[in-house]
């Protein structure tokens, strides 16, 4: 995957990166938010309506801190110190989970949902600190010409270790007692996640001088940040409306789970799909990317994306069998958003503005975290098929849109 026309040290990075992606990769095959994780909460709560708030949650729990911890951290000459305690932030809290829902057991339901809503709000909250370092880290350490097939790689080159994880899971949902079977799994996602994180290890950070560390005044960041909103507009648009993919995709598994009478194993069926649908699209839309540019690779997944949910509808005729093609493109749409749109973003962002603008990019599209929970709502009154056909026709029109997103070309990348 690197080149020969990248330093030693652009290689080391290259490579360090790519480690990353790969365990990262591995530890979200062990609990996927549309599968396991909606599957637990199910079968914890029952409701379609707490499936859909868990879904909103992680997003907004990603999402808030970023605005505010780019305006700090972007002028830091060194931003590796504050990615790592992100990362760590969310080993120890994948790491209690598993072990409270082992010590808890499923005497108290009560007690292990509000474990679960805490313990995965810091989660994602550690996620959401993580973006803005790891965005400019990249920016900074990968050349532009390798991008594409460096965000494609990360999970590519990470396809033995999904595929076993899956297989694993589909395994240790089946054959031990719940929610025992649950806790293992958020325990070997924990230690994925450590794996991981050596590879951030063995990069070499350039250290910049960005203001010299000092912390803009807010009236300097807001014009700033209104600046960076004009330039995103169109892409922030395309990810709002695109992302109605996500309003649906939580409630697949539990489509076939309450409509099509999955059994227990569908579940690790369902997640071997999912990964394998995104591991082998990562090769088309790296390539789609680097031969192209995002605005057209954007436009492709967007046109793909809005299929997906018509064919839940018109393939779960034959049973929760005929969903396996749902969740493959399900994982190669998933992939796809965000190749696309991290490398849209590293695009338009000049280069010392990374921070302030994956911040302001994840406020922006804070919409589409309520989307799942709006969808569980409206599944009380309203079949799943109808939820389906409505999402496609709103992600179709995210697909027009993205026609609108500027050319590779007639940007100043860096």
């Amino acid at each position: 995957m690197t080149s020969s026309h990248m330093t030693a040290t652009e290689k080391r990075n290259f490579a360090g990166g790519i480690w990353h992606g790969a365990f990262l990769a591995l530890g979200n095959a062990f609990a996927r938010p549309n599968t396991v994780l909606s599957s637990f909460v199910n079968l914890l709560t029952g409701s379609t309506v707490w499936v859909g708030g868990f879904s909103t949650l992680l997003t907004v729990a990603a999402t808030l801190p970023q605005i505010f911890v780019a305006r700090w951290i972007e002028p830091r000459p060194r931003k590796m110190p504050y990615l790592m305690l992100a990362i760590y932030l969310r080993v120890f809290s994948w790491g209690l989970l598993a072990w409270l829902i082992h010590t808890i057991g499923a005497d108290n339901p009560r007690l292990l949902t509000g474990a679960l809503f805490v313990l995965l709000s810091i989660f994602y909250a550690g996620g959401g600190l993580g973006n803005i370092p790891f965005t400019d880290i990249i920016g900074k350490v990968i050349p532009v010409s390798h991008r594409g097939r460096f965000f494609g790689g990360r999970e590519a080159l990470g396809a033995p270790l999904s595929i076993g994880a899956a297989l694993l899971a589909q395994r240790i949902l089946t054959e031990r007692p719940y929610p025992d079977n649950y806790a293992l799994l958020f325990g070997l996602a924990a230690l994925s996640l450590g794996v991981a994180s050596l590879g951030f290890w063995v990069m070499r950070e350039p250290v910049g001088e960005e203001r010299g560390g000092t912390v803009p005044p807010w009236g300097d960041y807001l014009r700033s940040l209104k600046e960076a909103a004009l330039r995103i507009k169109v892409l922030a648009g395309v990810e709002i409306l695109t992302g109605f993919s996500l309003m649906s995709l939580p409630f697949y598994v539990v489509y076939a789970q309450n409509v099509l009478d999955a059994p227990r194993a569908a579940v690790g069926l369902f997640l071997l799909v999912q990964v394998v649908g995104g591991i082998l699209s990562n090769f088309v839309w790296a390539w789609a990317v680097d031969r192209y540019d995002s605005r057209r690779m954007l436009t492709g997944c967007a046109l793909t994306s809005a299929t997906v949910p018509l064919l839940a509808i018109l393939l779960g005729r034959w049973g929760w069998q005929g969903l396996l093609p749902v969740f493959f493109l399900a994982g190669a749409i998933v992939s796809g958003r965000r190749v696309g749109f991290q490398t849209a973003l590293l695009e338009m962002a000049p280069s010392e503005k990374r921070g302030t603008y994956a911040g302001l990019n994840s406020m922006l599209i804070l919409p589409v975290a309520f989307l799942p929970l709006l969808a569980g709502v409206l599944l009380k009154g309203m079949s799943y098929p109808a939820l389906f056909a409505m999402t496609a026709a709103v992600i179709l029109s995210g697909g027009v849109l993205a026609l609108r997103l500027p050319a590779k070309e007639s940007l100043n990348v860096s």
